[in-house]
């Protein structure tokens, strides 16, 4: 529909809730196949994102390597800078796409590879029992979950923030006066959404980043709010 060429050696086939059959091609058979990488994401046929948070540990772990590696002359500020562009810029990429949908046991896989890159910040054995949610919380690193809720939080906010329409008739309940909205449908795949998760998280932003109008100061404060630094 978009007027491009069809390449066939690069097309791949995946079902969603079925297997589906071979395709054949100007004579080329299509084998169809349970994962496939689009954009730099891997879409698996069971909607996991299991290959892509295996892919990103290991590039984040390789971002340890390569801080431990080549920033071992530097002074730990310069190795923080090295961890906020090599390893956060990852996470910050796969944002709002991918984190908020992730489970407990994921995300922990996610801040184990982040804590490798964290202790090569200090120089720390690659394996001792240093408490690094404490060193994390000093050097003003957020965790892989404060980097999940900060994304869906920028994102309610510039979904809702100014369209947000009070009740012109009837009492001022306390729900009109926090600007609450109505809670979303999470069963199913509707509670895996990503809109329903905005729509959480609006809810649980204080009444004054709500009303703020700047987008600037509205992203300082939901920094502040969520990293607690």
């Amino acid at each position: 529909m978009a007027g491009l060429t069809l390449n066939i050696k690069k097309s791949e086939i995946i079902g969603f809730g079925f297997t589906p059959n071979p395709v054949t091609i100007n004579g080329q058979v299509i084998t169809p196949t349970s994962e496939i990488k689009f954009l730099g994401t891997w879409i698996q046929s069971d909607l996991k994102y299991t290959r892509q948070v295996d892919e990103l540990c290991k590039k984040i772990r390789s971002s340890a390597a390569r801080i431990r590696s080549e920033g071992k002359h530097f002074s730990y500020e310069d190795r923080r800078l090295l961890y906020f562009g090599w390893t956060q810029g990852i996470l910050s990429a796969n944002g709002l796409a991918i984190l908020p949908c992730l489970p407990a046991n994921e995300l922990t896989n996610l801040q184990t590879s982040c804590n490798a890159a964290i202790r090569a910040i200090m120089g720390l054995p690659r394996f001792d029992k240093t408490s690094i949610s404490k060193i994390r919380h000093n050097l003003k690193i957020p965790s892989v979950t404060n980097i999940r809720d900060r994304c869906l939080a920028e994102a309610a906010w510039k979904k809702h923030a100014g369209s947000f329409t009070p009740r012109l008739h009837g009492p001022s309940t306390r729900s009109q006066t926090n600007m609450l909205l109505l809670h979303p449908n999470q069963k199913g795949l509707l509670g895996k959404s990503i809109s329903s998760k905005t729509d959480i998280a609006w809810n649980k932003l204080p009444l004054e980043i709500k009303k703020e109008s700047s987008v600037r100061i509205a992203a300082n404060q939901i920094k502040k709010h969520i990293y607690n630094f």
